[in-house]
């Protein structure tokens, strides 16, 4: 299987899925994907979908390729041009996973400082950037107007 791929600029690789991906060619297309993962050299790879019809098998094979890319550091977005497969997308719960746009500028935005984070910094530890750090005495109590709304409210609590 052979798949036309060019390079949008110095930091895309655009890889065009014109087929329908079925039983038969599946295996073949996402060989062909991953194949191309470690030679481009870019930090991001664009899938451009260039079929209306998106399969189960088409959703699955985006996601492992996605998770591979991920694993070699390169991030990944989705151009679907055609809306009925934009619907697909997004209908699957994949449209921010997939990172999912219109047309080559707009994933090239998307793609633009979202580098996958290493596996090693998603453990959470604290002084990481996505936790914040204790400080003392801090109240465990949530901030804001409607922290508290969930909560029962008891008379004389303050």
């Amino acid at each position: 299987m052979f798949l036309l791929s060019y390079h949008l600029d110095a930091a895309h690789l655009v890889v065009e899925l014109g087929t329908v991906v079925d039983l038969d060619n599946e295996a073949a297309i996402e060989r062909e994907i991953v194949r191309l993962l470690p030679c481009c050299g870019p930090r991001a790879i664009i899938v451009d979908i260039r079929t209306p019809l998106l399969t189960p098998r088409a959703l699955g094979l985006l996601l492992r390729v996605r998770g591979q890319a991920e694993e070699r550091g390169v991030s990944m977005a989705v151009v679907a041009g055609y809306e009925k497969a934009r619907e697909v997308l997004s209908a699957a719960g994949l449209h921010r996973v997939l990172r999912v746009a219109s047309s080559l500028p707009g994933a090239e935005l998307r793609n633009r400082g979202c580098r996958p984070v290493p596996e090693a910094s998603r453990n959470g530890k604290p002084g990481d950037r996505r936790s914040a750090p204790q400080t003392a005495g801090a109240s465990q109590r949530p901030l804001g107007p409607y922290a508290d709304t969930s909560r029962p409210r008891f008379p004389g609590e303050g």
